[in-house]
């Protein structure tokens, strides 16, 4: 008699809208089982609804993970997890000096030292395991400045230097590592940011959908890659995005009306 089948389980974090909702529903079509994390129990009740629709087993883990607490609570429940998609964040953007300072710690926890921490829990599991997948969700600020963006820049380049070290610490022991940086991608941060200008500033060939991103996550994982920057046209521009002249002309694109 055949064994049957072992599903795969896959944890994501900040899995109530967009990005990370798009990865849990990918992975549930795949035949994976799903653990979604994030703050907003209601929206992860909607989430995990749609993921049982496929045949997909989804569990909920509510927790705030710009808090060490939060972080630790997540680490004890999932248990062991084949795939971990590290998305939780927030995009933030304000002048120097103008915003709380405990907020700015828990955006740094958030985005970069309760990644690395979480990380550190669940990585050995896959190890012991002998082999997973880790997807650290990080944005293309990790290559460029950012003009009243400071904080939210020095989060990201921070996860996708982790990346980097930790998918060579550990790739040669079967735990594939992509940092994925995108651009712009239709969800709802920048609504919560106050940024909502932007979706009408911006240029819609600048847009790229949570699908599109996961789909070239997807990709990149498969071929080995370690740092991925969705879309043709960010890859394009990424080495000139660093300029003066660059910067002037993006200040002026996405400045307030």
């Amino acid at each position: 008699m055949a064994e049957p089948s072992i599903r795969r389980r896959v944890l994501v974090t900040g899995a109530s809208s967009g990005i990370g909702e798009a990865f849990a529903r990918q992975y549930a079509t795949q035949g994976c089982d799903v653990v979604l994390v994030a703050r907003n129990s209601e929206q992860l009740e909607r989430v995990a609804a749609d993921v049982r629709r496929t045949g997909a087993k989804a569990e909920i883990i509510v927790a705030d993970l710009s808090s060490r607490d939060g972080v630790e609570i997540v680490g004890e429940r999932c248990g062991n997890v084949d795939v971990l998609v590290a998305n939780a964040g927030v995009t933030h953007a304000a002048a120097v000096g103008t915003t709380n300072r405990d907020t700015l710690d828990r955006i740094a926890y958030l985005m970069s030292a309760g990644v690395v921490r979480l990380c550190e829990i669940i990585v050995p599991r896959m190890l012991e395991r002998g082999g997973g997948d880790v997807v650290i969700v990080s944005s293309i600020a990790s290559f460029t400045p950012m003009r009243k963006a400071g904080p939210y820049a020095a989060a990201k380049s921070h996860a996708t230097a982790y990346a980097r070290s930790l998918a060579m610490e550990v790739g040669h022991k079967g735990v594939r590592v992509v940092a994925v940086c995108p651009g712009y991608v239709r969800t709802e941060l920048h609504g919560r940011a106050g940024l909502d200008h932007l979706a009408r500033k911006v240029p819609s060939w600048m847009w790229l959908t949570s699908e599109q991103v996961v789909h070239a996550t997807m990709r990149a994982l498969r071929r080995g890659k370690t740092v991925l920057v969705p879309g043709a046209v960010y890859r394009i521009v990424l080495p000139f995005l660093s300029s003066s002249l660059a910067q002037g002309a993006w200040r002026r694109l996405t400045r307030r009306s």
